[in-house]
């Protein structure tokens, strides 16, 4: 199936890039692997072909903390955010929302996960 990143997420990217151009994106990420394509997860595409998850390494070292990224998203409480993920703790918008709470899953410590949906404005991540 042919897919393509949300815009939103491109440009939540794009924004990451700019501010941290050095960063390492070992764990960058967009499209599901066959562990995604076997459930239900944002990093599928949708009914549209739209994947609406990415996932960004940590490097704090090149200017990309992911906990205070995580943080300044939840803080932020833009309404184009579902759910982010990272060290095993997780905040929605829709349960408890904007609380972070304790996550099950794997631990998202080398990378922070993001999944949207909404309409397309600039990111406020500062």
């Amino acid at each position: 199936m042919n897919w393509t990143l949300n815009p939103w997420l491109v440009k939540l990217r794009a924004q990451v890039d700019a501010e941290a151009p050095y960063r390492s994106k070992e764990w960058d990420g967009s499209i599901g692997d066959q562990v995604h394509a076997a459930k239900k997860s944002d990093h599928n595409p949708d009914e549209h072909g739209i994947v609406n998850a990415i996932d960004l390494t940590h490097d704090p070292k090149n200017n990309f903390n992911a906990a205070t990224f995580a943080e300044a998203l939840r803080l932020n409480r833009d309404p184009r955010l579902k759910y982010v993920i990272f060290d095993s703790r997780i905040f929605s918008s829709t349960v408890q929302p904007w609380a972070w709470r304790k996550y099950n899953g794997p631990p998202h410590d080398h990378h922070v996960h993001v999944s949207v949906g909404g309409d397309p404005v600039p990111w406020k991540i500062e």
